[in-house]
């Protein structure tokens, strides 16, 4: 097992204090966020079911690349699944978002 970092060569005059990183503080900023307990509570998921699909190489390229440039937009992971998901709802109508 790793023993915990050695902190004691860590400059404490700096504004930032390495405990702040664990509590979800802002790395420009250099304090922790205050969250409602809402905001900390995950939602819980919906039951899912698995569908495989064969698709050809030039769609599902499309997709892999759909999926890299929408994370890189919207700042966070989006999957080829959500993409799927949300173009077979509007294809059904099912629109709920």
């Amino acid at each position: 097992m790793k023993s915990k970092p050695d902190l004691r060569g860590f400059d404490r005059t700096s504004r930032r204090d390495p405990n702040d990183f664990l509590d979800g503080a802002d790395s420009e900023q250099g304090q922790a966020i205050r969250r409602e307990r809402t905001e900390l509570v995950a939602a819980k998921p919906e039951p899912t079911i698995q569908k495989l699909f064969r698709l050809r190489w030039d769609v599902a390229n499309a997709l892999k690349m759909e999926a890299a440039q929408a994370s890189v937009e919207q700042g966070r992971r989006v999957t080829e699944t959500e993409i799927v998901e949300e173009l077979i709802r509007m294809r059904c109508r099912m629109i709920a978002r």
